[in-house]
């Protein structure tokens, strides 16, 4: 990922917030004095054990996007636990998904894994993070809804910059808008088969192999849907990008970045088509390198 691109995810989420911070405090009722007030929660802990419900395990993007509404425009996972102490490096300090250095913050914890999805458009856009941390803490500033979901509490952050946003405690943490938090809470708990965002893009990440970092986006120009992951492999750092209904133009001008691979330090330089879909496999003991060739 370019860095003017990880700097504009960044102002994205963080409009986001402010977003709903801000509808939160002219949508809010006035308070009804005629019942007692409901306190917000001291910090007299940072870990209650009974708040911590989900447990729905992701270790791919396919896993959150199982969990995810069907409205899905663009997603980012990552699994810091899995990655080389450079890669990391990159995730963190050098631009690769700077969103995840602000949900360190809002938990006061370090993020271990994290789903970062837009949901919808427009007027109707929103998001939600799924996240895992170490250690586990609510290290916040919250009020417990009078309402379960089935047997999830659902906490309501109090923090001027978080209001309007609620969290559901577990593996994974859920951040979101209480719409888009109440969309997952509905997959999680249905009995029945729901349909998920897992569901619009099922055959593309069925033809590449899981990540430690993975986007997808269907918000691009040069084909209707893009994914780019990134893992190692013995030792080498392996790239690899898929496109639905790939551009024309760029499918030329990858081809053509092909013709010298190897002479600019790539052992391995594949493209393949399958159907709508094409994947390209690049690798190279060298992270930037991956990084830096061209993707679009």
């Amino acid at each position: 990922m370019k860095q003017e691109n990880a700097n504009k995810l960044l102002a994205i989420f963080m409009a986001a917030i402010m977003l709903f911070s801000i509808a939160a405090y002219f949508l809010s009722a006035p308070p009804d004095t005629s019942k007692p007030r409901q306190e917000t929660q001291s910090d007299t802990t940072t870990y209650n054990p009974e708040f911590w419900t989900i447990n729905e395990p992701f270790y791919s993007i396919s896993d959150a996007l199982k969990m995810t509404p069907d409205n899905v425009t663009t997603a980012h996972f990552v699994d810091m636990e899995s990655m080389t102490p450079r890669m990391a490096q990159w995730v963190k300090q050098e631009g690769g998904l700077p969103i995840i250095n602000e949900v360190d913050t809002i938990y006061k914890s370090t993020t271990t894994s994290m789903f970062y999805t837009t949901l919808g458009s427009g007027e109707n856009r929103s998001f939600m993070v799924l996240s895992t941390m170490f250690p586990e803490k609510n290290d916040f500033e919250y009020m417990v809804s009078p309402n379960l979901y089935g047997y999830h509490y659902i906490l309501l952050r109090q923090e001027q910059k978080y209001n309007g946003l609620i969290n559901v405690m577990g593996n994974p943490t859920l951040l979101a808008p209480q719409d888009a938090a109440i969309g997952v809470l509905e997959i999680i708990t249905s009995l029945n088969k729901s349909v998920t965002a897992y569901d619009r893009y099922d055959e593309l990440l069925n033809i590449v192999e899981p990540a430690p970092f993975q986007i997808i986006n269907s918000t691009v120009d040069f084909a209707d849907t893009f994914y780019f992951g990134i893992r190692d492999t013995n030792g080498s750092y392996e790239r690899t990008t898929a496109y639905m209904n790939i551009n024309r133009t760029l499918l030329t001008q990858l081809e053509q970045q092909k013709t010298n691979s190897t002479e600019r330090g790539f052992p391995e330089y594949n493209i393949t088509s399958t159907g709508n879909y094409t994947v390209v496999r690049i690798m190279s003991p060298e992270l930037q390198a991956v990084l830096d060739e061209e993707t679009s």
